[in-house]
């Protein structure tokens, strides 16, 4: 079941940015300065001269193009294997639709016009950016939720409590969770029942929740600061580890998790690269993120 898609991805772990790479991206003035650097990267170089003409300024370039990169790469893998293990692979990688969907949701709500929103769409991992942009002009949240019922985003079952969640007024918060949790749902529906691959990946959604609860209760206490902070001490943590547990189980789901959490972790990396030229961010700072946690 895997061994078409696990050499696959065994190439483009060669492809993903090494240690010297990220230190030298880390040494730019200028974001305009990390899109050069950035161009040199066989993997980087296709997606950087797509990105060119669309963005307005440099920072949006690097940053759209974070989001293509993550996009493209998560959204190869499911097509690269067969029943039943691209169920498993789905699971993996619909996390990156999910971010998609509550940020497009996020927005929405926020006031902005489904024109505006469409217009700066990228796609996930399962979902392209003319799905993403169906969802985007439902005219109410619960018709949004009935599309990726049909699309197998989240259960059918969990469109009505969704839609109660919203309706009766309440913060936004709990219906961002809910929505959260019914994306989980449907990502253990595809690991139910299927050996130890399954239960494994199911162990990596349970870890992946965890680590989200953990930056949730930050953001409740203390704020984005120490929001950041749990991130970088867990989530990069967590993923590290997977990643450079990738290449020990080269015929199995193994591979693909490993995979899955190094373009991840990759794209945290980058962003606070970015956030050092863009945010003022400390070298120290910036330097935390960059040290592989494998252990």
């Amino acid at each position: 079941m895997y061994e078409y898609g696990n050499a696959r991805i065994a190439a483009l772990r060669g492809r993903l940015l090494d240690g010297p790479s990220l230190r030298r991206l880390v040494e730019a003035g200028s974001a305009a300065e990390l899109l050069v650097l950035l161009e040199r990267a066989e993997d980087w170089r296709p997606i950087l001269r797509e990105v060119a003409p669309l963005a307005a300024d440099p920072q949006s370039a690097f940053e759209v193009s974070v989001e293509r990169h993550r996009s493209a790469r998560l959204g190869a893998l499911p097509r690269w294997y067969a029943p039943p293990a691209r169920g498993l692979v789905e699971a993996l990688v619909l996390p990156l639709d999910a971010q998609r969907v509550v940020a497009l949701l996020r927005r929405r709500r926020a006031g902005e016009t489904p024109e505006a929103v469409g217009a700066t769409i990228v796609g996930g991992a399962l979902l392209g950016t003319a799905q993403l942009g169906a969802v985007g002009r439902a005219p109410t949240f619960a018709e949004a939720v009935r599309q990726l019922a049909r699309l197998g985003l989240v259960p059918a079952n969990a469109v009505a409590s969704l839609a109660e969640l919203r309706e009766v007024g309440r913060a936004w918060e709990p219906v961002e969770a809910g929505l959260m949790e019914a994306f989980d749902r449907a990502r253990l529906a595809r690991v139910a029942g299927r050996g130890g691959d399954a239960a494994r990946v199911g162990a990596i959604i349970a870890a992946e929740r965890a680590d989200r609860e953990a930056v949730a209760e930050e953001l409740r206490g203390d704020g984005t600061s120490a929001a950041a902070h749990v991130e970088r001490a867990t989530t990069l943590a967590r993923l590290d580890r997977l990643a450079a547990a990738g290449p020990r189980d080269p015929l199995g789901i193994g591979a693909v998790a490993g995979y899955v959490a190094a373009v991840e972790a990759q794209a945290i990396r980058l962003r606070a690269i970015l956030a050092r030229v863009a945010a003022g961010w400390s070298s120290q700072l910036v330097g935390s993120y960059m040290t592989a946690r494998t252990t």
